[in-house]
């Protein structure tokens, strides 16, 4: 019994050390967004003419709630890897209604 502890132990040291030993990628979950590679195109700046123009006050806006994000993220699953991406939307979904913010 003691040499199946010890035998576990080290496998178990040797599968989360691997990839700290030989520089492996961190894989996290991903939105549906990301596991398809869609990047956002960063908008250009604005002239100071147009920035320095006085703009009514907008109303504020209330926040996507956790379940809202998570419906739409769930749409948009789909392919080979759609039940990892329901389930990743699913913790993310988790982690949002603990924390308050969509994890990014």
């Amino acid at each position: 019994m003691r040499n199946a502890m010890i035998l576990v132990s080290v496998m178990l040291a040797i599968y989360l050390g691997w990839p700290l030993a030989f520089g492996g990628k961190p894989r996290g979950l991903e939105t549906p967004a990301e596991a398809r590679g869609v990047t956002t195109v960063p908008k250009q700046a604005k002239p100071a003419v147009l920035a320095s123009a006085a703009k009514p006050p907008m109303a504020p806006t209330r926040p996507e709630s956790c379940y809202k994000r998570y419906q739409r993220e769930v749409k948009l699953c789909s392919g080979d890897a759609e039940a990892a991406c329901k389930f990743g939307a699913a913790d993310h979904w988790d982690m949002c209604e603990a924390t308050g913010f969509w994890p990014n």
